[in-house]
């Protein structure tokens, strides 16, 4: 099978959530999630704030600063700021197109669990 009729194959089949469920087990894709997101997720806990819909907002935005700051009804220097904030947080590159990918897809993984199975622990 090509690469083309296995994508489209996917796509007809429920897209990503149907390819994220095809990876593993729910464990494994959670553990994937919590890592990557976990630090920023403590971060808008212990200060109030809104990282993760920021970060969410960019990446659905194709990573747009305009875009995002649009979405958010905010300055695109606030953007610039908050993602600064969880590069530093998460000490990678959010720019980087395989970062960007990663974080995309635990955000998709997150949104496609039930919240008490990713439950932060103790």
């Amino acid at each position: 099978m090509s690469l083309v009729t296995s994508s489209v194959s996917i796509a007809h089949s429920g897209g990503l959530e149907a390819l994220l469920a095809s990876l593993g087990p729910a464990d494994t894709l959670n553990a994937f999630a919590q890592r990557h997101l976990s630090p920023i997720d403590t971060y808008d806990r212990q200060r109030g704030t809104a990282l993760m819909t920021t970060l969410e907002a960019f990446l659905d935005a194709g990573a747009s600063l305009e875009a995002t700051a649009s979405r958010l009804g905010t300055h695109r220097n606030t953007v610039r700021y908050r993602l600064r904030c969880i590069a530093g947080l998460i000490d990678r590159d959010i720019h980087d197109p395989r970062v960007a990918l990663e974080l995309h897809l635990a955000l998709r993984i997150r949104q496609s669990r039930p919240p008490a199975s990713l439950d932060a622990g103790p």
